[in-house]
């Protein structure tokens, strides 16, 4: 009889394979709401990753077997500074790469990320304040209720932990503030 596989397996394996082959990355997303907020369902684990292009074959042969990943999209996603993904072959669960973009606020998104234990092993993980500006720019672009019922309960669970002047200065930047007045008048206290 095997063991099941989880998200958990999953996650540990690949951030394993970026230590592995030093690449920088951070948790985020569905992962990284669940640490710092309300648990929720996720069907995928993503995560933001610094790459070269000369990174990109070592990436291929070391989760080719288990995973099921595109040479090509890899390529594609240095070129665009863009996404690329990697399945888990036994179970079609699915790592969406997102590749660090250009900008100044992503920049240092990425350079804030914090080192935490998560399932009993050491990974890098956005912090809550980037989480919930993210959130809410997606929420800008998209509409989802899912990404402000995320920032919302990620402001309810950290508040008091959260570096609001670093909020404040970046949801004026990227045009979420008035977004944010929502979260602060729909926080449950």
């Amino acid at each position: 009889m095997t063991a099941k596989i989880t998200q958990e397996y999953i996650l540990k394996k690949v951030v394993t394979f970026l230590d592995a082959l030093k690449l920088p990355y951070m948790i985020t997303g569905a992962i990284a709401v669940n640490y710092y907020g309300r648990p929720r369902l996720t069907h995928d684990v993503d995560i933001v990753i610094e790459i070269r292009a000369p990174e990109k074959e070592a990436i291929v042969k070391l989760f080719q077997g288990e995973f099921y990943i595109s040479l090509e999209g890899i390529i594609e996603a240095i070129r665009h500074k863009s996404m690329f993904n990697a399945i888990h072959q036994k179970t079609g669960f699915k790592v969406d790469f997102w590749l660090v973009k250009d900008d100044e606020y992503d920049k240092l998104r990425f350079k804030r990320r914090k080192k935490k234990k998560i399932f009993d092993k050491m990974m890098y993980i956005t912090t809550p304040e980037d989480l919930i500006i993210v959130k809410l720019n997606w929420y800008k672009e998209f509409g989802s209720e899912k990404h402000f019922t995320d920032a919302l309960g990620i402001y309810e669970i950290q508040k008091g932990r959260l570096d609001i002047r670093y909020l404040k200065k970046w949801l004026s930047n990227l045009s979420t503030f008035d977004i944010w007045q929502k979260i602060l008048k729909g926080a449950r206290l």
